[in-house]
Protein backbone atom coordinates (compact mmCIF):
# COMPACT_ATOMS: atom_id res chain seq x y z
CA UNK A 1 0.00 0.00 0.00
CA UNK A 2 2.79 2.69 0.90
CA UNK A 3 4.25 1.52 -2.29
CA UNK A 4 1.54 3.29 -3.84
CA UNK A 5 1.15 5.97 -2.44
CA UNK A 6 4.64 7.58 -2.78
CA UNK A 7 4.55 8.56 -6.69
CA UNK A 8 1.75 10.81 -5.53
CA UNK A 9 3.81 12.25 -2.36
CA UNK A 10 6.63 12.97 -4.35
CA UNK A 11 4.61 14.76 -7.17
CA UNK A 12 3.48 16.79 -3.79
CA UNK A 13 6.80 17.34 -3.03
CA UNK A 14 7.91 18.37 -6.28
CA UNK A 15 4.78 20.76 -6.33
CA UNK A 16 5.79 22.26 -3.23
CA UNK A 17 9.20 22.72 -4.06
CA UNK A 18 8.06 24.11 -7.50
CA UNK A 19 6.24 26.64 -5.41
CA UNK A 20 9.05 27.57 -3.05
CA UNK A 21 11.66 28.34 -6.20
CA UNK A 22 9.11 30.61 -7.64
CA UNK A 23 8.08 32.58 -4.43
CA UNK A 24 11.84 32.55 -3.49
CA UNK A 25 12.68 33.94 -7.71
CA UNK A 26 9.85 36.67 -6.91
CA UNK A 27 11.18 38.10 -3.90
CA UNK A 28 14.37 38.30 -5.64
CA UNK A 29 13.12 40.18 -8.83
CA UNK A 30 11.43 42.35 -6.50
CA UNK A 31 14.48 42.70 -4.17
CA UNK A 32 16.84 43.72 -7.08
CA UNK A 33 14.12 45.78 -8.66
CA UNK A 34 14.08 47.82 -5.22
CA UNK A 35 18.13 48.30 -5.39
CA UNK A 36 18.11 49.10 -8.63
CA UNK A 37 15.44 51.90 -8.29
CA UNK A 38 16.95 52.80 -5.19
CA UNK A 39 20.42 53.49 -6.69
CA UNK A 40 18.69 54.91 -9.58
CA UNK A 41 17.31 57.71 -7.45
CA UNK A 42 20.17 58.26 -5.26
CA UNK A 43 22.71 58.82 -8.41
CA UNK A 44 20.22 61.03 -9.94
CA UNK A 45 20.77 62.95 -6.46
CA UNK A 46 24.51 62.96 -6.80
CA UNK A 47 25.54 66.65 -6.71
CA UNK A 48 22.09 68.27 -5.45
CA UNK A 49 23.24 70.63 -2.80
CA UNK A 50 21.45 70.57 0.55
CA UNK A 51 19.25 73.56 -0.16
CA UNK A 52 17.62 72.09 -3.44
CA UNK A 53 16.88 68.79 -2.03
CA UNK A 54 15.19 70.70 0.58
CA UNK A 55 13.04 72.15 -1.60
CA UNK A 56 12.50 68.96 -3.62
CA UNK A 57 10.95 67.43 -0.70
CA UNK A 58 8.74 70.67 0.41
CA UNK A 59 7.36 70.56 -3.16
CA UNK A 60 6.68 66.76 -2.76
CA UNK A 61 4.44 67.59 0.49
CA UNK A 62 3.36 70.40 -1.12
CA UNK A 63 1.80 68.71 -3.82
CA UNK A 64 0.83 65.49 -1.80
CA UNK A 65 -1.29 67.70 0.41
CA UNK A 66 -2.91 69.39 -2.40
CA UNK A 67 -3.91 66.16 -4.37
CA UNK A 68 -5.71 65.26 -1.14
CA UNK A 69 -7.26 68.06 -0.63
CA UNK A 70 -8.43 68.01 -4.49
CA UNK A 71 -9.50 64.71 -3.80
CA UNK A 72 -11.33 65.94 -0.70
CA UNK A 73 -13.12 68.90 -2.81
CA UNK A 74 -13.89 66.50 -5.89
CA UNK A 75 -15.30 64.08 -3.17
CA UNK A 76 -17.41 66.83 -2.00
CA UNK A 77 -19.01 67.92 -5.56
CA UNK A 78 -19.60 64.25 -6.37
CA UNK A 79 -21.75 63.98 -3.28
CA UNK A 80 -23.59 66.92 -4.08
CA UNK A 81 -24.40 66.29 -7.52
CA UNK A 82 -25.50 63.12 -6.56
CA UNK A 83 -27.74 64.73 -3.91
CA UNK A 84 -30.40 65.26 -5.90
CA UNK A 85 -31.21 68.89 -4.86
CA UNK A 86 -31.13 71.09 -8.28
CA UNK A 87 -30.30 74.28 -6.50
CA UNK A 88 -26.99 72.69 -5.24
CA UNK A 89 -25.78 70.80 -8.30
CA UNK A 90 -26.46 74.10 -10.13
CA UNK A 91 -24.46 76.19 -8.60
CA UNK A 92 -21.40 73.29 -8.37
CA UNK A 93 -21.77 73.47 -12.03
CA UNK A 94 -21.71 77.16 -12.46
CA UNK A 95 -18.87 77.34 -9.88
CA UNK A 96 -17.19 74.85 -12.23
CA UNK A 97 -17.78 76.79 -15.15
CA UNK A 98 -16.43 80.06 -13.83
CA UNK A 99 -13.01 78.04 -12.51
CA UNK A 100 -12.71 76.62 -16.23
CA UNK A 101 -13.05 79.98 -18.08
CA UNK A 102 -10.18 81.41 -15.37
CA UNK A 103 -8.15 78.92 -16.39
CA UNK A 104 -8.22 79.48 -19.96
CA UNK A 105 -8.25 82.82 -19.60
CA UNK A 106 -11.39 83.68 -20.89
CA UNK A 107 -12.23 85.98 -17.74
CA UNK A 108 -10.22 88.90 -15.65
CA UNK A 109 -8.84 87.59 -12.41
CA UNK A 110 -7.35 88.76 -9.31
CA UNK A 111 -6.26 87.74 -6.22
CA UNK A 112 -3.06 87.40 -3.71
CA UNK A 113 0.17 86.60 -5.97
CA UNK A 114 3.52 88.64 -6.99
CA UNK A 115 4.81 91.10 -9.54
CA UNK A 116 8.07 90.34 -11.15
CA UNK A 117 9.74 93.16 -13.18
CA UNK A 118 13.16 92.23 -15.26
CA UNK A 119 14.57 94.83 -17.08
CA UNK A 120 17.49 93.12 -19.45
CA UNK A 121 18.52 92.81 -22.89
CA UNK A 122 19.27 89.08 -24.72
CA UNK A 123 16.83 87.51 -22.80
CA UNK A 124 15.14 84.88 -25.12
CA UNK A 125 11.91 83.31 -24.75
CA UNK A 126 12.98 80.42 -23.56
CA UNK A 127 14.20 82.48 -20.45
CA UNK A 128 10.54 83.83 -20.62
CA UNK A 129 9.26 80.35 -20.46
CA UNK A 130 11.44 79.17 -18.03
CA UNK A 131 10.31 81.95 -15.82
CA UNK A 132 6.48 81.06 -16.45
CA UNK A 133 7.68 77.55 -15.84
CA UNK A 134 8.75 78.02 -12.29
CA UNK A 135 6.03 80.30 -11.25
CA UNK A 136 3.27 77.76 -12.25
CA UNK A 137 5.35 75.14 -10.83
CA UNK A 138 5.41 77.50 -7.60
CA UNK A 139 1.44 77.84 -7.41
CA UNK A 140 0.87 80.41 -9.80
CA UNK A 141 -2.61 80.17 -11.34
CA UNK A 142 -3.31 82.77 -13.51
CA UNK A 143 -0.39 84.87 -15.05
CA UNK A 144 0.19 87.85 -17.32
CA UNK A 145 3.53 89.39 -19.36
CA UNK A 146 3.24 93.09 -20.51
CA UNK A 147 -0.74 92.66 -19.77
CA UNK A 148 -0.83 89.72 -22.16
CA UNK A 149 -2.50 86.63 -20.73
CA UNK A 150 -0.41 83.56 -20.65
CA UNK A 151 -2.45 80.18 -20.13
CA UNK A 152 -1.77 76.70 -21.85
CA UNK A 153 -1.77 76.55 -25.53
CA UNK A 154 -0.54 80.52 -25.70
CA UNK A 155 2.77 80.38 -27.72
CA UNK A 156 5.97 82.37 -26.37
CA UNK A 157 8.25 82.38 -29.28
CA UNK A 158 11.49 83.80 -30.77
CA UNK A 159 11.15 86.25 -33.63
CA UNK A 160 13.22 88.65 -35.78
CA UNK A 161 11.93 90.96 -33.41
CA UNK A 162 12.10 89.84 -29.84
CA UNK A 163 9.84 87.75 -28.13
CA UNK A 164 6.44 87.04 -28.38
CA UNK A 165 3.68 85.86 -26.55
CA UNK A 166 0.70 84.92 -29.18
CA UNK A 167 2.46 87.01 -31.75
CA UNK A 168 2.73 89.58 -29.99
CA UNK A 169 5.99 91.33 -29.02
CA UNK A 170 6.31 91.89 -25.62
CA UNK A 171 9.83 94.30 -25.29
CA UNK A 172 11.84 94.44 -21.80
CA UNK A 173 11.44 95.12 -19.01
CA UNK A 174 9.01 91.86 -18.35
CA UNK A 175 6.53 92.97 -15.72
CA UNK A 176 5.19 89.10 -14.92
CA UNK A 177 2.07 89.24 -13.03
CA UNK A 178 1.07 85.78 -10.92
CA UNK A 179 -1.89 85.26 -8.93
CA UNK A 180 -1.54 82.08 -6.40
CA UNK A 181 -0.08 81.26 -2.79
CA UNK A 182 1.50 84.36 -2.39
CA UNK A 183 4.29 82.62 0.50
CA UNK A 184 5.33 79.95 -2.20
CA UNK A 185 5.29 82.52 -5.46
CA UNK A 186 7.31 84.83 -2.74
CA UNK A 187 9.87 82.11 -2.81
CA UNK A 188 10.01 81.42 -6.11
CA UNK A 189 10.76 85.15 -7.13
CA UNK A 190 12.72 85.76 -4.50
CA UNK A 191 15.40 82.57 -6.10
CA UNK A 192 14.35 83.57 -9.78
CA UNK A 193 15.03 87.23 -9.15
CA UNK A 194 18.67 86.70 -7.21
CA UNK A 195 19.49 84.29 -10.09
CA UNK A 196 18.41 86.72 -13.05
CA UNK A 197 20.88 89.18 -11.00
CA UNK A 198 23.80 87.22 -11.52
CA UNK A 199 22.66 86.86 -15.15
CA UNK A 200 25.02 89.55 -17.01
CA UNK A 201 22.28 90.52 -19.66
CA UNK A 202 19.78 91.37 -16.85
CA UNK A 203 20.37 94.94 -15.37
CA UNK A 204 17.40 95.17 -12.90
CA UNK A 205 15.17 92.42 -11.34
CA UNK A 206 13.17 92.64 -8.76
CA UNK A 207 9.65 91.10 -7.16
CA UNK A 208 6.78 92.82 -4.87
CA UNK A 209 4.34 90.53 -2.72
CA UNK A 210 0.53 91.63 -3.07
CA UNK A 211 -2.46 91.26 -1.50
CA UNK A 212 -4.47 91.65 -4.50
CA UNK A 213 -3.30 91.26 -7.81
CA UNK A 214 -5.50 92.08 -10.82
CA UNK A 215 -4.95 90.49 -13.95
CA UNK A 216 -7.11 92.28 -16.93
CA UNK A 217 -5.86 90.68 -19.86
CA UNK A 218 -8.17 87.94 -21.37
CA UNK A 219 -7.79 85.38 -24.43
CA UNK A 220 -10.41 85.40 -26.82
CA UNK A 221 -12.06 82.06 -27.31
CA UNK A 222 -11.24 80.17 -30.31
CA UNK A 223 -13.85 78.19 -32.03
CA UNK A 224 -13.13 74.53 -32.76
CA UNK A 225 -11.41 73.74 -36.21
CA UNK A 226 -11.33 70.32 -36.53
CA UNK A 227 -13.21 68.87 -33.46
CA UNK A 228 -16.73 69.08 -34.57
CA UNK A 229 -19.73 67.62 -32.88
CA UNK A 230 -20.95 64.37 -34.17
Amino acid sequence: MSARFRPASRRRSTGRAISVWLIALLVALVATVQIRSQAEVERSLVGTDTTSLAFLIDDLHRANDSLQAEAADLQARQATLRSGTSGAADQVLTDEASRLRAIEGLVPVHGPGVVIVVDATGLTALDLQDAINNLTAGGGEATAVNDHRVVVGVAVEQTGSGVAIDGVVVNPPWTITTIGDASRLAEVADLMTNALRADRRVRQATYRVEADVAIRSVISARPFVYALGS
